[in-house]
């Protein structure tokens, strides 16, 4: 069955609704269980290299504040904690930050596969929204407020990205940089749409001067905000620690390489040519630095930090310039 878009994008909000609300609302969380009270997420997230990443905390307090004002039962809801410290307005607001963002993320979706250079039956891009939206609920074991709002700033990033390349305006490179201003503030992670400008630019363009002005442009203005943060905080932190060794030792970061691997897998084999598979690979050589720092800092089992790489190359898997 044919959807026109705008049936498209009501089918792909519900369904990031619905996946949402049954992994939040059906499943017990134990792994940011911590978390889910005003204080101590106050304490977390005001430290290390959480601090810079300012933009979704804000909105999550905000949504707090705003809740508790509200007259609402929440034993309505039935929550269960396995943190006696736990509130159901702290973990309710994590819900809806990251719900809204979802569904805003599911949208872009549809809006990059109905663009032109993305070449898929209308049942391909439908499935491939899906697959994004399931993944990306599947890692919420790990409830934190910057996640999924980095996947819709990158989103946001690859749909103007697109425009860019077909029509090399000005104002579109300017639109492109305050997306990178806006999500860096968000997470570090804007490094990756950096990786995609290239990949794309490197693509159609070679090394002239139409890829690299661009790209040097981003990278120069993802540079200055991340220092930029670190001025006005008074700190320098760029991670919270060597776990090296750990994710590569330990049973589940060992399952959490797995999950990336399988999933980097997916994205080769849905890719449309041989041109797809190179601008995914070029897009991961292009985000090492991002996966250094991943195996280096972050913890593998948490598979969130994989979902902007493969949301990016499902994507990739279909998008052609002539």
């Amino acid at each position: 069955m044919n959807l026109n878009l705008f049936s498209k994008l009501i089918f792909v909000a519900l369904l990031a609704f619905v996946i949402s609300s049954f992994v939040y609302f059906a499943f017990g969380n134990i792994y940011s269980s911590k978390i889910l009270n005003d204080e101590d997420f106050q304490e977390q997230f005001h430290s290390g290299i959480y601090k810079y990443r300012i933009l979704s905390g804000y909105f999550l307090v905000w949504i707090y504040d705003f809740i508790s004002n509200l007259n609402i039962d929440y034993q309505i809801f039935k929550l269960k904690f396995f943190d006696k410290d736990s509130e159901p307005k702290m973990f309710i607001s994590f819900y809806i930050l990251n719900t809204l963002f979802l569904i805003l993320s599911s949208t872009l979706m549809v809006l990059i596969t109905e663009t032109k250079n993305f070449v898929a039956t209308s049942s391909e891009k439908l499935l491939m929204t899906a697959a994004g939206i399931f993944v990306v609920g599947f890692t919420q074991f790990v409830i934190v407020p910057y996640d999924v709002s980095s996947y819709f700033f990158l989103l946001l990033f690859f749909y103007v990205l697109i425009q860019y390349v077909g029509t090399h305006s000005t104002r579109s490179l300017i639109l492109l940089s305050l997306i990178i201003v806006i999500s860096t503030l968000n997470r570090e992670s804007s490094a990756l749409s950096i990786s995609l400008a290239a990949t794309l630019l490197y693509g159609k363009f070679g090394l002239k001067k139409e890829a690299i002005l661009p790209v040097a442009v981003l990278g120069i203005t993802f540079i200055a905000v991340y220092l930029g943060m670190r001025f006005f905080t008074e700190s320098f932190s760029t991670n919270d620690g060597n776990l090296f060794i750990q994710n590569l030792t330990q049973p589940k970061n060992i399952l959490g390489i797995l999950f990336w691997l399988v999933f980097f897998l997916f994205t080769l084999i849905l890719a449309k040519d041989r041109t797809s598979k190179k601008n995914i690979l070029m897009f991961h050589l292009f985000a090492l630095p991002y996966i250094f720092m991943c195996i280096y800092t972050g913890i593998l089992y948490e598979i969130r930090l994989y979902v902007p790489l493969f949301i990016t190359s499902l994507l990739l898997a279909r998008v052609q310039f002539s």
